[in-house]
């Protein structure tokens, strides 16, 4: 996100005061929309479609799915899948 703060975008501050902003940052970017690129403009433009959480949410799904298929496809069955 091009709004964050040179804290905010630090990961080598471990302050509780930084952590707990970087919780609030990452709610605030959960809400917002889904950022594509247009491939004509080169820019930047958000989806009226969707916001970031539901986005990951329906990522997580589509994940979820295909580990189950590759599972069921393995030779070894359930047993030899440890995740």
């Amino acid at each position: 996100d091009d709004t964050l703060s040179r804290e905010e975008c630090s990961v080598d501050i471990a302050t509780k005061t930084n952590l707990e902003d970087l919780v609030k940052v990452g709610e605030r970017l959960l809400k917002k929309p889904v950022l594509r690129v247009n491939l004509e403009s080169g820019l930047s433009e958000p989806s009226v479609k969707e916001t970031n959480e539901e986005a990951l949410a329906r990522f997580a799904k589509i994940l979820s799915q295909e580990k189950q298929l590759r599972r069921a496809r393995s030779p070894h069955g359930k047993k030899s899948c440890k995740f």
